[in-house]
């Protein structure tokens, strides 16, 4: 038996089996996805044009684009043994919006989430809060949805379709803002003094944290003012505030080192710190002034 025959006979026989054709056209397709995804992290293993962040993001939505486009090939050719595909296509108006009303949801994630990187609003690295409520490190980005890692450990799936607002905590710069209510019986002229010794401390010990435009810090860490009088109603007192711009990638690292430093020289020049004030609420205290006493 020659090749050519050989090879008639092999195809003859996968087509008479819908079974070992559906499995050797997926693995095809996941060879293929499998063959391109390594020559991307070939590719970016190799090269320099990317930062890390922004080469995890793209290797994450070629990951998600090639899941999704081997899902979809599969079950377009597994309706095509069955169904005349050209009549489906002949109708894919009527059919195109049965899908699109069935599938909305799933529609407007792939959507929104291709404007987004489009956009380039966040990328894999990226510290962000969603819609106030849910804050984390980007840990994967999907034309569909994001996975961002809690502080605590716990992985959100978070659908594209779902976030309203970002906050991104690694755009640019961020600013520290560190307030202190001190008690009333505080000179406030020593308690700047205090705070601009702080301030000089910080921008000692933390001048590799600061943002800087050619060679020069924006904004240093600098004394404010007086920013509130008694800000809370649980301690009395007035409220001091220092500021600051850092890198964003260093800015909870640094936040805890300003407060840090504040304490430790608010304790060695005994700073006292606002009062607790209590709230007790009575009702109808004019009936309990009129009661009788116990001994009456």
């Amino acid at each position: 038996m020659d090749l050519l025959t050989f090879t008639e006979e092999f195809f003859d026989y996968i087509r008479k089996f819908l079974l070992l054709r559906f499995t050797l056209f997926a693995l095809v397709l996941i060879t293929f996805s499998f063959v391109i995804n390594r020559m991307i992290d070939w590719f970016f293993r190799k090269s320099n044009f990317f930062d890390e962040e922004v080469e995890k993001t793209i290797q994450g939505v070629a990951r998600s684009i090639f899941r999704y486009g081997i899902a979809i090939s599969l079950v377009i050719y597994l309706i095509s043994q069955f169904v005349d595909i050209k009549g489906i296509l002949a109708g894919a108006g009527i059919a195109g919006v049965v899908i699109g009303f069935a599938a909305q949801q799933m529609l407007k994630d792939v959507i929104l989430g291709f404007a987004r990187l489009t956009d380039k609003e966040f990328r894999v690295g990226d510290f962000v809060t969603f819609n106030g409520t849910s804050s984390g490190t980007i840990e994967e980005i999907s034309i569909r949805f994001m996975q961002i890692r809690e502080w605590s450990g716990k992985l959100l799936t978070i659908p594209h379709g779902e976030i309203r607002a970002i906050q991104n905590f690694n755009k640019g710069w961020m600013r520290v803002i560190e307030r202190i209510t001190v008690s009333y019986q505080e000179d406030p002229a020593r308690i700047k003094e205090l705070l601009e010794k702080a301030s000089v401390i910080c921008n000692e010990k933390l001048v590799h944290s600061l943002y800087r435009l050619g060679g020069e810090a924006v904004e240093p860490f600098q004394y404010i003012g007086i920013t509130d009088l008694n800000p809370n109603l649980k301690h009395v007192g007035y409220e001091f505030c220092i500021v600051g711009l850092v890198k964003p990638e260093e800015y909870f690292e640094t936040s805890r080192q300003v407060r840090f430093e504040l304490m430790s020289l608010f304790y060695k020049n005994q700073v006292q710190m606002p009062a607790a004030n209590m709230f007790v609420q009575i009702e109808n205290s004019q009936d309990i002034l009129e009661q009788p006493s116990p001994s009456t």
